[in-house]
């Protein structure tokens, strides 16, 4: 990826693969005046996570955040897709299981602890202890980033091996 870095700060202020520079820096579409080969220049790097213009700065290779109250933003916005993101397959994850008994999802199984036929009530109780355990170890996960104690996890994948084993009762 082209990047459009300002000399002044090392701001990088445009990143895009058909970026130029000459009399103003310009891409398909649009134009800025405000740069030229005088104080800025084009350098070719792959973009951090979060890339966003002016909030990034690029030296020697080396990329720094230089607006850290945007950059706090876009990471609380991320992290908030994120946590929802794993909220969701959690929920598909519960809603998986109790489908292989033929229950619409882990609400409709749960509904089945105090059913009087024994089989429902045993799968149904079961479901209910499976979604409370899986979603307390996913909020403790969860603290534990928010915290700051453990790092935060790429996706869903990366936390599914600490979700408690959903196997029915006998199998």
């Amino acid at each position: 990826m082209k990047i459009l870095i300002r000399n002044s700060d090392s701001a990088v202020i445009y990143a895009q693969n058909d970026l130029v520079l000459d009399t103003e820096a310009h891409g398909n579409g649009w134009r800025d005046p405000n740069f030229n080969t005088e104080n800025a220049t084009i350098t070719e790097a792959v973009l951090p996570k979060l890339w966003t213009g002016a909030v990034w700065s690029y030296n020697n290779g080396e990329w720094a955040v230089v607006d850290s109250a945007r950059y706090a933003k876009l990471l609380a916005a991320d992290q908030a897709i994120l946590i929802r993101e794993v909220q969701d397959k959690t929920q598909q994850r519960l809603d998986a299981f109790a489908s292989t008994r033929n229950y619409a999802g882990i609400l409709s199984a749960c509904t089945y602890a105090t059913s009087t036929v024994p089989k429902f009530a045993t799968e149904g109780q079961y479901c209910v202890e499976a979604r409370d355990t899986t979603w307390a170890q996913l909020y403790e996960i969860l603290a534990e980033v928010q915290a700051g104690t453990r790092p935060v996890p790429a996706g869903y994948s990366e936390i599914e091996s600490e979700l408690p084993v959903l196997a029915w009762p006998g199998n």
